[in-house]
């Protein structure tokens, strides 16, 4: 089985603030995803949760062991920006 482990009390408080005050809905989900793994919560269990691919929370929980907080960012995409990033003089 794969969890997080050794999640330190600052990673905690930070992953609950994200949980809680972060603008997206994503990064909300995923923080929180990253808590319960680290609780022994199974990618089975948390796909069910979530209601997502167990393929989909490996993906999580390795891009937060590589990258922390920033792999719970959704990654730049490319091709025309959003109408609400676009600036308009």
């Amino acid at each position: 089985m794969r969890y997080i482990e050794n999640l330190s009390i600052e990673k905690k408080n930070t992953l609950f603030e994200l949980m809680r005050t972060s603008k997206s809905y994503k990064v909300r989900k995923r923080a929180h995803a990253i808590l319960l793994s680290s609780k022994k919560y199974k990618i089975d269990q948390l796909a069910s949760i979530f209601d997502v691919d167990r393929d989909t929370i490996a993906d999580w929980i390795g891009r937060w062991e590589r990258d922390g907080v920033l792999g719970l960012q959704d990654a730049t995409r490319p091709g025309r920006p959003n109408a609400k990033d676009v600036k308009v003089d």
